[in-house]
């Protein structure tokens, strides 16, 4: 052992008394103190319980990743404040040796903005049982929660696990998920005021969407009560523009129920669909919407081949685990590069196409736009109807805007302007311009060719 601690100095060589046996008995003797002296949080916690040492206690983890905290947290608070009475409340800091503030956060809910503790410790008594639990709230990394929970093994009915079923039971009956609309992210979005009547589609097509998905989900009961299947798939497939997504948003302001809508580039990640799909049986009855499921995990099937998420998804929808309840809406654009195992009866029972619109229908979507707007009387839709054929609803919709904009812009956006002939031939051949000019750049820049 060395008797000094030499050190090199522009003044020279000089030594400092040092004896490493000496210091390392004074560190260990500091270790033993602090292992063996209860915290202030410890010693709160077994007062409570009325235990001599925490290590007695029964005590369980629970962990919230970030994107599920604002949820979880809201449920906690209904949940502790339905079933339990709260005797007090505290925070501790610096590893539960000080008394510290209670931290709160807000986060934002469909009933509006609520604020919620991060940092806290719940002495709580059961409102039935009368047996006491300590619920301690920690954050973690800043964004993610941990829980613990304690309760005195010796009290009679005493069950941890029996606390966690219930709260887990309270999420999917009375959660703030429950009949709410949300994304893969657990972030609540707005229904949207879609109806079915600002959709244009056949009667056969709403034929189909009522009877599958619109009033089924209604009358799960009816299919319960018959020992029939309550799970459904419907799969929509089109080209882009003719009024997929507007459907979906349709059916998420018509049912009553509880809404999943998950976008491609929201499932990266094994595990993720399988997640979605155990908490949409939870919260059942359950629609979940899959937009571009073609290119779930941000992969396009077209260029990968086997989609390394499509097992997950079939499991999900007709494998070993019942789908009770919940109803899935798919869209594509290019359903032939679906896999077969994924299209079949019992996963997508229905595939409902929208193709491009006929004379009939296009008549049908000029008319509802015009009716919109101020329209001159001598207007010949026909004349339009024949010029569009291969045209996407959607296209004919912006016929309309901008014929409607350079009505407005002509007569110095006079109120009572109105939309005549010349405005939507003037739109249409605008319209059709850009669109063979976007053909043209594409097609040279596919070849290698540019202007």
């Amino acid at each position: 052992m060395s008797d000094g601690l030499k050190i090199n100095s522009p003044f020279g060589e000089f030594t400092i008394p040092f004896n490493e046996e000496a210091v390392l008995d004074f560190a260990r003797k500091i270790n033993h103190a602090a292992e063996s002296e209860s915290t202030l949080e410890e010693k709160a916690i077994c007062d409570y319980l009325n235990s001599k040492e925490l290590d007695e206690l029964e005590s369980e983890w629970l962990f919230w990743e970030d994107k599920k905290v604002p949820v979880c947290l809201h449920d906690l608070d209904s949940w502790l404040n339905r079933d339990f009475e709260i005797k007090h409340t505290s925070s501790y800091s610096n590893y539960g040796r000080k008394l510290a503030n209670i931290i709160y956060q807000k986060f934002k809910y469909p009933e509006g903005e609520k604020r919620f503790a991060t940092r806290i410790l719940y002495f709580l008594t059961h409102k039935h049982t009368g047996i006491s639990y300590v619920w301690k709230v920690m954050p973690l990394d800043g964004i993610h929660i941990e829980c613990q929970i304690f309760v005195n093994a010796n009290d009679e009915g005493a069950s941890i696990e029996a606390i966690k079923t219930s709260f887990d039971t309270f999420v999917q009956t009375e959660g703030v998920l429950k009949n709410n609309a949300f994304n893969a992210n657990y972030q609540f979005i707005s229904k949207p005021e879609t109806t079915f009547q600002d959709v244009v589609m056949s009667e056969e097509q709403d034929r189909v969407i009522q009877r599958n998905i619109v009033k089924f989900v209604g009358n799960l009961s009816f299919y319960e009560e018959r020992n029939l299947p309550t799970s459904r798939g419907v799969l929509i497939t089109g080209p882009p523009g003719t009024g997929k997504t507007l459907t979906c948003s349709a059916v998420m302001n018509e049912v009553e129920c509880t809404l999943i809508y998950i976008t491609a580039d929201a499932i990266q990640e094994q595990g993720k669909i399988e997640e979605l799909y155990e908490l949409a049986q939870g919260l059942s009855p359950t629609v979940v919407i899959v937009e571009d499921i073609d290119t779930l995990g941000g992969l396009d099937r077209r260029e990968t081949g086997n989609h390394p998420l499509l097992g997950e998804f079939l499991n999900c929808m007709n494998g070993v685990k019942s789908n009770d309840g919940v109803i899935t809406i798919a869209t594509t654009n290019y359903p032939e590069h679906l896999d077969k195992a994924l299209t079949r009866a019992g996963r997508f029972d229905i595939k409902l196409e929208f193709g491009l619109p006929n004379e009939k229908l296009r008549m049908h979507i000029l008319e509802k736009y015009l009716s919109e707007t101020n329209r001159g009387k001598n207007i010949k839709i026909n004349e339009l109807v024949k010029k569009t054929e291969g045209f996407t609803g959607a296209f004919l919709k912006e016929i309309v805007m901008l014929a409607t904009i350079s009505a407005f812009e002509e007569n110095g956006y006079d109120s009572k302007t109105k939309i005549e002939q010349k405005h939507l031939e003037e739109a249409l051949d605008s319209l059709l311009e850009n669109r063979n000019d976007h053909l043209q750049t594409k097609q040279s820049t596919n070849t290698g060719f540019h202007h």
